[in-house]
Parts: structure tokens; C-alpha cells; sequence
């Protein structure tokens, strides 16, 4: 079991390593036994060709710095050496926000709405000794984070700042030349405005490619920094997940080819679902027209098509066919959101193992299934309301075609009809029209995004089902053994302590007791997996089961009480608050039946242990911008908004910085 918790063989050996806090994954066994204060000229000395990490502090203190060298792969847990330097770093990173204009400190932007201003300064130190100037002058900075896009309604920023999507995140990136200033400013128009940490990365190269690579590098690095340090010596926790982790990426892998595959499938049987859908709007539409047709729509002619919205008319099974294929697209995108989360459980493993994962899991499947629910719903509402202005607007442009293919004649409005839908259309994106499809795209958006979220409920759930013995923390049989090696590490090595607790094992009313409820829990999970027969390898994603058909009265109503009728509701499709995934997520697994076997310290007390938590928590909020770095890499190689900015350095440095500012 990985945790941060350094194993001791002694309550001796326990009392020192908490009074004295250990440096740890030291690369040998004399900088263990050193003081882990070094002057900024040693410090600078030993950064050259290694990965250097570290979070930026705002007091320009002390830094704990994490140092891999640069031959060595990113994908080992190769030694990490860890040091603290007291001194500056070699760039200074200034961060400051705004709101609505003024400034503002960045804990007044939580849930914020308005214009958000960011602005990010990185400059070269010069006040910091020759040896760490160096770098400042020969490697080129990049900044990078990410916005979540739900909350946010449009990025700007200044020239030559890469803004991209990906996913569910919005990524912005910047760079300068080596040697210069990084000045930039990104403005977000923001709902609900939330932030990840801005990564400063440093490095140089003699190519774009070279700098792409550079970062993914850099990236690939931090995500194994925490299981580098936690693990220290011992790999046996790594041997123990491998076969997991192997099988983790194939079902992430697997995820994001049918994520691809279906999207780009279901995209176009939507847009297809759509045509049919107008098409058969106005074909409604023009059955029930009067007199000379004129350039506006005529409302009486509008109101008999309401009336065919519903029962068995081609219309209402064109609203049909549209709803369904608006669910089929949006649950496509679950595909995303249970890669990412399978993405985030392996990084999760790497770095801390399988220990409390469990609970991490359950807590997930059971929030992201709520906020998906929440969203699909928010979004059919919004694609309700989206769909009456632009049905409003595409049937006024209709009937303006219609006239002009016609010259008002409605004799000839049938035979016309086709004509006036493919002009209609045509002008699909363009003036009011345009306007109004913007709308139905950002409705579309919604559901797609709350569908990621449902995608990462089904992946957490599904795992837990699935895979109960490689979560289980020490083994899930049950017995004696098991419960004494889900204590904690210092609990179960120390001589002393092992012989007082094996007195509490052997008593009927505590560790007898305790061991057989693990034993039911651990027999009630068996059965559990084994209900589910063999398991399935082709996809972690649950289809809705949202009925169409059921939906087209409420369309059918908000459309007729927007032309002045009595009818209700503005559900477009899904049903209301999307009723099958609430329902998907009250099969969440129970907190009771996936409880912890055995309180890891059954005296209710506190053991002396050296707390390495502080270690792991800084480097996993370090671990955490690699997606943003592959980004920023992605979008050089694909000669996006960075690639003009860059320029290869025929002298490359073999040092490479990474540093993680918090946005919080």
C-alpha cells in the first residue's frame, strides 16, 4: 500500500523521524544523512541537466526544489533528489487579476461573473547570482493554464497567446524569447469563473518539435514525481499495480478511439436529424399557408403546424428523430469524459497508489453523476428555448426564399419548396439566422459537456465494479493478516505496537469481531462482481436511456405557448432533469456496503509517524499541469498560435525548469 508514511523498524526509530522532518528520495545515502539547505551557487551547480521542479512561493523564501536528471526516463521512477535553496529563482512570476476592472486578489474570482482580466509577468531575475542568470538568458519561458468551459463564454488575450480547446478545458498559452520578458493578459468572459494553476516551464531547444517534445517531457516527469518520491527504495507497490495500470490504459486508449469514432459519426447523423427536422417544419409550414405568401412569416400558417408537433404526423416523427439524435450525440461524448477519468485514476495510482481509492471512486461516481444530471437538464431547457428563436428566424428567411422562387404565387409554394429550404439552408450561418444557430450550438455544447461528466460517473462506477481485488487495500480476503496490513506502515512495523494490537486481534469483542464483518463485506463484494458475469472489456460507458418520443409534447407545448397557446414545459428531449441518469447514479455503490474494513488506529489515538503529506500534496499540484504542457506542445506541432512565436537555439541547454504558480 503506497501512502506517505516513511517505514521505520522501531517506536525508537518512530519518536526521532517525528521530531526531525526526513528529506526523502535523497539520490544517495550521503545527501540523506546532509542538511537539505544549500546556497543559490550549489543550488544553480546542481540543476544543470536535470529537470528541475518547484511551486513558486509569493514570500521569495526558502524553495523546495525536485531535481530528475534528464537522460533518465520519464516513465521510471528514477531517484528524485529533493532539496530545499533559500533564495530567488531565476525568473520572477508576477500575477495579478482583475474584475470588472478594478484589480482584485484571486480569491474574490471564485464563482466571479464578468470580465476577467489575468495578467502574467515572467522575467528574467536580475538580482539573483551569475550562476542562476544563466538560465534566465539561455532558456526560453512558456505559461501555461487552463479554464474550465463551463463557466466561461469567450477567451481573448493578447497577440501570439494560443487559446485551444480540449476537451473540457480551455488552454491558454504563452511565450518569449530566452533572455526576455513574458507580458501577457488573457480576459475571460466568465458565468462562473474558475482557474487551474499557471505553470511557468523553462527549457531550450533547437526546434519546435524539439520544444514540443521538451515539454510533453517535462510533463511526463512531474506525473511520476509524487510515485519517485513516495516510493523511495521500494518498487514493490509499482510491480503490484503494473498489470492494473496496463489494463487501465488499455480502457482509457479504448475510450478515446470511441470517442473519436463516435462523435465524428454521430455529429453527422445529428446535423442530418436537423435538416429533416426543418425541412419538415417548413413543409408543414407551407401546407397550412393562405394568400399571397409574402417575406414574413405568417402566424396562422405557424399555429397549424404547432398542432402537428404532435400525434402521427411526418413533423412530429421528424421531432422525434431529432431528439433521439440529439441524445445519441451528447451521450457520444461520455466516451471523453470516462477516458479522462481513467486518465486521472492511473496518474492517481502512480503517485499514490491504490491506497483510499475506493472512497475516492464512490465520492466521484456519485458527484459526477449528480452534476451531469444537473447540466443535461439545464441543457435541454437551453435547447428548448434555443430552437424557438431559430425556428422563428429560419421560417421567416424560408418564406422570404419561398416569395422570391415563387413571386407570391402559393400555387406554386409545393414545387418550390425544396429550392427555398436549400437557400434557406445556405444562410445558415449569417445574420440573424447565424445568430440564432449560435444559440442551438452552445445548447449542444452544454449537453456534450454534461455528458463528459456522466461519462466520468460510469468510468468510477464501472471500476469499482469491476476491478475490486487490484483496488482493495492489502488484500480482500478478509481474514486476521489482511486487517493488520491495512494499518498504517509505522503501526504495523514497529515491534511494539504489533504486539500490543495482535493482543486486540485475539479479542472476541474487537479484532475477532472486526476480521469476520471484513470477511461478509469482502464475501458481499465477491458476489457482487460476479453478477456482473465476466468482465466487459469494450467500453466503461452506460448509453442513456432517455425515450425521445416522450419528449415531443413538451417541445410541441413551449412552442405553442410561444405562439400564444396553453401549453407547457421546454424540455426539448431527455426527459425532465434527466430522470434515467439520476436514476443511473441512485446505483451508485453505498457508503455502507464499500465501508472501510478496519480503523487503522483502533485506540483512537495518535501514532508518532514523519508526515510526508506536505511533500506529496506539493507535487501532485505539479503533476496536475501536464495536461496543459501536452497542449501547449500539441499546439506547437500542429503550427498553431506558438509556432510562429518560436525559434530554436543552436547552444540548447541540457536544464529544464518547471515551475507551478497557484492560482489560489
Amino acid at each position: 500500500m503506497r501512502r506517505a508514511w516513511i517505514r521505520v523498524c522501531a517506536a525508537a526509530t518512530v519518536a526521532v523521524c517525528a521530531a526531525v522532518p526526513c528529506a526523502v528520495a535523497i539520490a544517495d545515502a550521503t545527501a540523506r544523512a546532509a542538511a537539505s539547505v544549500v546556497s543559490a551557487d550549489a543550488a544553480a551547480e546542481r540543476f544543470a541537466q536535470h529537470d528541475v521542479f518547484t511551486m513558486a512561493t509569493t514570500s521569495g523564501g526558502a524553495h523546495r526544489y525536485y531535481l530528475a536528471a534528464v537522460s533518465q526516463s520519464a516513465s521510471a521512477n528514477s531517484d528524485v533528489t529533493s532539496m530545499t535553496a533559500d533564495g530567488r529563482l531565476p525568473w520572477t512570476i508576477d500575477v495579478d487579476y482583475a474584475l470588472n476592472g478594478p484589480n482584485v486578489d484571486a480569491s474574490a474570482l471564485t464563482n466571479a461573473k464578468g470580465t476577467v482580466q489575468i495578467h502574467v509577468r515572467v522575467a528574467p531575475d536580475m538580482r539573483v547570482d551569475e550562476a542562476a542568470r544563466r538560465y534566465a538568458r539561455r532558456l526560453r519561458p512558456f505559461v501555461t493554464f487552463t479554464l474550465p468551459a463551463q463557466g466561461v463564454k469567450d477567451v481573448s488575450a493578447d497577440e501570439g497567446v494560443a487559446i485551444s480547446r480540449h476537451g473540457d478545458a480551455i488552454v491558454v498559452s504563452a511565450t518569449a524569447a530566452p533572455g526576455t520578458t513574458l507580458d501577457t493578459r488573457v480576459f475571460v468572459e466568465a458565468t462562473k469563473f474558475s482557474m487551474g494553476d499557471i505553470a511557468v516551464a523553462a527549457l531550450s531547444a533547437d526546434s519546435t518539435a524539439a520544444y514540443g517534445d521538451g515539454l510533453r517531457a517535462l510533463g511526463a516527469q512531474s506525473a511520476t514525481l509524487t510515485a519517485a518520491i513516495n516510493n523511495d527504495d521500494d518498487r514493490d507497490d509499482d510491480n503490484a499495480n503494473a498489470a492494473f495500470l496496463a489494463t487501465l490504459t488499455q480502457l482509457r486508449d479504448q475510450e478515446r478511439t470511441l470517442a473519436k469514432q463516435q462523435i465524428a459519426k454521430l455529429k453527422k447523423a445529428h446535423q442530418q436529424a436537423f435538416h429533416d427536422y426543418m425541412a419538415a417544419y417548413v413543409g408543414s409550414y407551407t401546407n397550412h399557408l393562405s394568400g399571397s405568401i409574402g417575406t414574413k412569416t405568417q402566424m396562422t400558417a405557424l399555429m397549424g403546424t404547432a398542432g402537428e408537433l404532435k400525434g402521427d404526423t411526418p413533423l412530429a416523427h421528424a421531432v422525434t428523430g431529432l431528439a433521439a439524435a440529439v441524445n445519441n450525440v451528447s451521450d457520444a461524448y461520455q466516451h471523453i469524459g470516462a477516458a479522462d477519468e481513467v486518465d486521472r485514476i492511473i496518474t492517481r495510482i502512480r503517485q499514490q497508489g491504490t491506497g483510499g481509492l475506493v472512497d475516492e471512486l464512490k465520492r466521484t461516481a456519485g458527484e459526477q453523476a449528480r452534476i451531469g444530471a444537473q447540466m443535461y437538464a439545464d441543457g435541454q431547457g437551453q435547447l428548448s428555448r434555443a430552437m424557438i428563436p431559430y425556428s422563428m428566424a429560419y421560417t421567416d428567411v424560408y418564406t422570404s426564399e419561398l416569395n422570391d422562387l415563387t413571386g407570391g404565387d402559393l400555387a406554386r409554394a409545393g414545387t418550390a419548396s425544396a429550392e427555398a429550404i436549400a437557400a434557406t439552408n445556405a444562410r445558415n450561418g449569417s445574420g440573424t439566422l447565424g445568430d440564432d444557430m449560435a444559440g442551438v450550438d452552445a445548447a449542444m455544447a452544454t449537453l456534450a459537456s454534461a455528458r463528459e461528466h456522466t461519462g466520468a460517473a460510469n468510468a468510477a462506477e464501472q471500476i469499482l465494479q469491476r476491478f475490486p481485488d487490484e483496488l482493495a487495500d492489502g488484500g480482500s480476503s478478509g481474514g486476521v493478516a489482511d486487517v493488520r496490513m491495512q494499518l498504517q506502515p509505522v503501526l504495523r512495523d514497529s515491534p511494539l505496537m504489533q504486539a500490543a494490537y495482535e493482543q486486540w486481534l485475539r479479542n472476541p469483542l474487537g479484532g475477532q469481531a472486526r476480521a469476520r464483518r471484513a470477511a461478509r463485506i469482502a464475501d458481499a463484494e465477491k458476489r457482487q462482481q460476479a453478477a456482473h458475469g465476466a468482465k466487459d472489456m469494450s467500453t466503461l460507458v452506460t448509453p442513456s436511456a432517455n425515450d425521445a418520443s416522450a419528449e415531443i409534447s413538451k417541445y410541441a407545448g413551449s412552442v405553442t405557448s410561444s405562439l400564444g397557446g396553453d401549453g407547457g414545459g421546454d424540455k426539448f428531449a431527455g426527459g425532465d432533469g434527466d430522470a434515467s441518469h439520476k436514476q443511473a447514479a441512485s446505483k451508485a455503490i453505498s457508503a455502507d456496503g464499500w465501508m472501510a474494513l478496519v480503523d487503522a488506529n483502533p485506540w483512537e489515538r495518535e501514532f508518532l509517524a514523519a508526515d510526508t503529506q506536505p511533500v506529496i500534496d506539493e507535487t501532485v499540484r505539479i503533476a496536475s499541469v501536464r495536461s496543459a504542457l501536452d497542449a501547449t506542445a500539441d499546439d506547437l506541432a500542429k503550427g498553431g498560435a506558438l509556432a510562429g512565436e518560436v525559434t530554436g537555439t543552436p547552444d540548447a541547454l541540457g536544464t529544464r525548469f518547471l515551475i507551478v504558480h497557484a492560482a489560489s
